[in-house]
């Protein structure tokens, strides 16, 4: 039963082997884009080599025409020719119609191409066979079997089909061309050699090519995974910059990006001139309202106001950002003084009209408000933005003595 088994093994293995040998199959996934990567091939090949044989047959028939007699086998080199040339002419009409659409076309272009190799080699092994009738030549025929295995990309089986149906032709015409015996067995081994390493290397050249389209395939799909990786990294960190950014309760930038924004402003307003203005806004007796109506009154009060501020901030450099506690920033570039003032006041207005927070402690109150500081400098070497800041909060603290006010230093 072990030796039967061993028996059964082996001839499997040496079928497997075989088997390798005329089938090159290709991944599933990949046979849609590999069938149209040959297709592409062969057809830009074909077209070229129709051309080329249309020159050249053209050149033939003139020469033909101009140097010999109507007499045999001039008359049947001619017709060769001729039949040769007009093939070539349709061919390459053929194959510009598909190539306008090659994975539609994708069964017609295979069909032709395999016809298209046929008559090449039919053809060729007929001019080897007139050929015998004057020089007793093969070369024709044995040019084209190599020109075959190194053009085209065609499958092994393919290629077999090709090779093998040829060379029978060859063989069973060849004595009715060829009388001496040892010419024609000198045909027989030369052309039969040159068919199986013309088979072979066919098959070479296609399991290579296989083999180079799979790995590109893989490396492709390594390197897309690769992008996309690096893409959502990529968002992955500028979410995480901008949550780096972001006052987690407001909605609005942090303390660290007023810091940023007002030393770029500073130095970009400095090199140029031009004014900087800063609006420090505190909401006014905020520990009272926390204390009364809770934290989580706050974080809303604190939401609502940082909103506004925001809305209200609609030039592309103003920077509106959360200062520390209940204490909000707005830096605005190349803004005057009297401008920021009056940017201030409707701050202070819309907060009132438009907040309608109820604020009854101290009892003074009766609604939210806000107290807001104005500063307003042209940056230079002797001035600092330590001060500048120190001066929007003086401003400020001076506002909140009467509450709901805007104070500019």
């Amino acid at each position: 039963m072990g030796l039967e088994t061993k028996y059964r093994n082996m001839v499997l293995k040496i079928f497997q082997l075989i088997r390798s040998l005329f089938i090159v199959s290709v991944s599933e996934q990949y046979k849609g884009e590999f069938s149209l990567a040959t297709n592409k091939i062969n057809i830009s090949r074909a077209k070229a080599i129709s051309a080329t044989f249309i020159v050249l047959e053209s050149i033939l028939i003139i020469i033909s025409f101009s140097n010999s007699k109507n007499e045999f086998p001039d008359i049947y080199y001619r017709g060769m020719y001729a039949l040769i040339l007009t093939a070539m002419i349709v061919y390459l009409l053929v194959f510009s119609k598909l190539e306008g659409n090659i994975s539609a076309n994708k069964t017609i272009i295979e069909v032709s191409g395999i016809s298209f190799a046929c008559i090449l080699l039919y053809w060729c092994m007929g001019i080897s066979l007139l050929d015998q009738l004057s020089y007793g030549q093969i070369i024709v025929y044995i040019s084209a079997l190599l020109a075959i295995a190194v053009v085209p990309l065609f499958s092994p089986l393919v290629s077999l089909f090709l090779y093998c149906s040829s060379q029978i032709l060859f063989i069973a015409l060849l004595p009715y061309f060829q009388q001496s015996s040892s010419v024609l067995y000198g045909h027989y081994v030369n052309s039969s050699t040159l068919a199986v390493l013309s088979w072979i290397i066919s098959r070479i050249r296609y399991v290579s090519f296989v083999e180079d389209f799979e790995y590109k395939r893989i490396i492709q799909e390594k390197n897309d995974e690769l992008a996309k990786v690096n893409k959502e990294l990529e968002e992955a960190n500028r979410i995480l910059k901008e949550l780096s950014q972001i006052d987690g309760t407001t909605g609005i930038f942090n303390r660290s990006v007023f810091d940023q924004v007002m030393l770029t402003e500073w130095n970009r307003c400095r090199r140029h001139s031009i004014p900087l203005s800063l609006i420090i806004i505190d909401i006014d007796f905020f520990k009272t309202f926390n204390d009364n109506y809770g934290h989580l009154a706050g974080d809303d009060c604190l939401r609502q106001v940082a909103k506004l501020l925001k809305s209200c901030a609609k030039r592309s450099s103003d920077t509106v950002a959360r200062y520390g506690g209940d204490e909000f920033t707005i830096i605005l570039p190349h803004m005057e003084k009297e401008d920021a003032v009056n940017f201030a006041e409707q701050l202070r207005k819309r907060v009132l009209k438009e907040i309608t927070i109820p604020h009854e402690y101290p009892s003074i109150l009766t609604h939210l408000t806000i107290s807001l500081g104005v500063a307003t400098i042209i940056p230079s070497s002797e001035s600092s933005i330590k001060e500048f800041i120190n001066a929007a909060d003086q401003a400020l603290y001076e506002a909140k003595k009467e509450r709901n006010k805007v104070v500019v230093m």
